[in-house]
């Protein structure tokens, strides 16, 4: 699968090129959300400049999910994205009767923390958390 490369706000990451690409700014905050045709999928790479406590952070998008999502099952997961210490939940829930997972990683660098959240449904078919999981290992900081 082919795929394009997002490259700003101090961020760059790769998605397949197929995904619809969309960016939001909020004060020191800057969302970039990638969403796969069906919409059965999307990845977020979210940057604040006021940089959060990752833990912290991840914990808050957990607690958002459970609201929505009572009875989901979360697992506390540890990664390393471009040699940065991610913390973050694997997540998996039901919705419609139908299974679907997430991700979420977090990880501070000196000029930013940066949040990687990922959700797909089983619907969309067995590559999903995998194009999911490209978009994480492609999330590097640029040099400002």
């Amino acid at each position: 699968m082919s795929s394009e490369v997002y490259e700003d706000h101090g961020i760059h990451f790769e998605y397949p090129s197929d995904w619809r690409l969309e960016v939001s700014e909020d004060g020191p905050v800057t969302t970039v959300e990638v969403e796969a045709p069906s919409g059965l999928a999307f990845a977020w790479v979210r940057t604040d400049e006021s940089c959060p406590d990752p833990a912290s952070l991840a914990d808050e998008w957990l607690a958002a999910m459970r609201q929505e999502f009572p009875d989901l099952d979360a697992v506390s997961a540890l990664d390393t994205i471009q040699d940065h210490c991610a913390t973050g939940h694997d997540v998996e829930f039901f919705s419609l009767d139908v299974t679907n997972g997430a991700t979420i990683r977090c990880f501070r660098t000196p000029r930013r923390t940066v949040l990687v959240f990922g959700q797909w449904s089983d619907l969309g078919g067995g590559d999903l958390p995998e194009l999911i999981r490209g978009v994480f290992r492609s999330v590097e900081e640029l040099e400002d």
